[in-house]
């Protein structure tokens, strides 16, 4: 992956706030932070649950089939939770000779 990424998603929450999440890749590891349009700052969101790790991975697939990021990024993931022993379904790219 390249040297830093930041991918940011958000969720309603039960009382229909929203919450922001950020996938953040320095180089190393994954760091996620989470954050409310109310509230001043990100917030670190350690030992993040397999959920959000899910969500990550499904917003690289998207960047990827919108030709955003190429698909390395999602197989580089795919590792890391495939290491954390986190199932995921297979969503390779249809090469163009089948």
């Amino acid at each position: 992956m390249t040297k830093n990424q930041i991918h940011e998603w958000h969720e309603r929450l039960e009382d229909g706030r929203k919450q922001y999440i950020r996938a953040y890749w320095n180089s190393r590891e994954w760091q996620f932070r989470y954050a409310h349009p109310d509230g001043e700052a990100w917030m670190p969101l350690e030992n993040p649950p397999p959920e959000r790790w899910l969500e990550l991975r499904d917003l690289l697939f998207r960047k990827y089939q919108r030709k955003k990021l190429p698909w390395k990024y999602v197989v580089d993931l795919d590792k890391k939770l495939e290491d954390m022993g986190i199932k995921l379904e297979e969503d390779e790219p249809q090469s163009e000779d089948e």
